[in-house]
């Protein structure tokens, strides 16, 4: 009985997207943004923030700048950003957008 009354509660929570954008720059060329949309269920805010947190640190690992990493609540909502580099400079410029989506939302 537990278990029906969660997951009916369940249907009414947010769902989550983590959003891993990486900038390249090529002087003389129009700057590449890469959009990489990872996509959570209902509910599953705890997963989405443990992802995040994991996206956030292998990208520092790995040394990629500029990256701009966002966790979204909903459709819009934009619960935590992380940015690494110079991005509010790089959004100002013209680019070419490449968008991945994986997982459910």
């Amino acid at each position: 009985m537990k278990k029906a009354i969660a997951n009916f509660f369940k249907q009414f929570q947010p769902s989550y997207t983590v959003n891993a954008i990486t900038y390249f720059v090529i002087p003389g060329a129009p700057v590449q943004k890469n959009e990489n949309k990872y996509g959570f269920g209902k509910g599953e805010q705890e997963e989405a923030k443990a992802f995040f947190d994991k996206v956030v640190k292998k990208t520092q690992d790995m040394g990629y700048s500029p990256a701009e990493i966002q966790l979204i609540k909903g459709r819009k909502s934009v619960v935590e950003t992380k940015s690494l580099g110079p991005v509010n400079i790089l959004q100002g410029m013209p680019m070419n957008v490449k968008e991945h989506f994986v997982g459910a939302a």
